[in-house]
């Protein structure tokens, strides 16, 4: 690809790919290609013309799509899964030629009939996290749906995956089961990542409470809700989640609030600096958010999405292209808030 060549536009991209295709065409390889090639002209081909695709590449085991739009995406690859799997309906299971599926909706490089990106290669992560028969898409993807697509998609938590600089969100559909055990354990903020050791310092105003976190962030978000700004008197708050167990306070302990139902809020008896926000019941209390600003050096976490919408200041105009998302429609608080009333009964 030449640099001065490429363009770049918004798209939607689907990749599929086959699942546990070497063990196929270790067992039967032309019988495997036959079957591919029979999915591809009665289901693959045909369906993405349906939904106005364009097959950027389909070489051995996997497809590369483009959409205009990405409502077209998703319906798309649920109806390429339903196809498949009427498909495999009378063959031996250990025998179907079945597909994994990632849509993501991204900034990508375009040169000639190729397509580049971080956008396509998050769309490969989320395609290796679907279970067989499944449908993986980003937040990105989901903020888009909403209302649009009739199949419902569960949250499976956010991702550090390799290569790619933030946190990806996910969610899930399958044609075929339940999402998997794995992915069904609800995770308040994001996946835990496999992290090296690291060393990650911040504190207060007044230097009373200061803590060490051993472990690297699990991602960064900005919260407008009314409980933030009132706790931390700004208009917009940004905080960053951490395993609870990696952050050891070294001079000093906040004080602490218990400002609704399901968390706390932690804070400087001296300075009153707002600190933390603390999950209290269930698996939010594996994660303690910290307010960013008072890292030692914030200016390395950047937030990867909007929380608590509904309550954003009509006279602060933030101008960016992250997802947005109102309290209500957050799964994890929706899911703490009923943890909380069933304990109450």
């Amino acid at each position: 690809m030449t640099q001065t060549n490429a363009e770049r536009r918004l798209a939607a991209v689907l990749i599929a790919d086959v699942v546990s295709y070497s063990r196929l065409t270790g067992q039967d390889e032309e019988g495997t290609r036959l079957a591919l090639d029979s999915h591809r002209f009665a289901v693959i081909n045909p369906t993405i013309g349906q939904y106005q695709g364009r097959i950027v590449n389909f070489s051995g085991d996997s497809v590369l799509v483009e959409f205009a739009s990405v409502v077209a995406a998703v319906k798309c690859g649920i109806a390429i899964q339903h196809g498949i799997v009427a498909r495999n309906k009378d063959v031996l299971e250990d025998r179907q030629v079945r597909f994994r599926i990632g849509i993501n909706l991204g900034d990508v490089l375009i040169d000639g009939d190729q397509i580049y990106g971080d956008g396509i290669n998050v769309a490969a992560r989320l395609e290796a996290l679907a279970d067989p028969n499944g449908v993986c898409i980003s937040r990105a993807v989901y903020a888009q749906i909403d209302g649009l697509v009739e199949q419902t998609f569960a949250d499976v938590g956010a991702h550090q995956f390799k290569n790619i600089n933030t946190p990806v969100r996910a969610y899930h559909h399958s044609v075929t089961s339940v999402v998997s055990p794995e992915k069904s354990t609800f995770r308040p903020f994001i996946d835990l990542p496999v992290e090296k050791p690291t060393r990650i310092t911040g504190g207060c105003l007044c230097g009373a409470v200061r803590y060490e976190i051993s472990e690297s962030d699990l991602g960064t978000m900005f919260c407008h809700c009314r409980m933030c700004q009132k706790f931390s008197g700004a208009p917009i708050l940004a905080g960053t989640t951490f395993r609870t167990e990696a952050i050891k306070y070294t001079t000093g302990t906040p004080k602490r609030y218990q400002s609704s139902v399901i968390a706390k809020r932690g804070f400087c008896g001296e300075c009153g600096s707002a600190l933390t926000y603390e999950g209290t019941l269930g698996l939010w209390t594996e994660w303690t958010m910290i307010f960013t600003a008072t890292l030692d050096h914030p200016e390395e976490y950047r937030p990867s999405y909007h929380l608590g919408v509904e309550s954003a200041l009509p006279w602060l105009e933030v101008i960016d292209d992250l997802p947005r998302t109102r309290c209500e429609d957050s799964p994890s608080l929706v899911q703490a808030y009923n943890d909380a009333k069933n304990l109450r009964g």
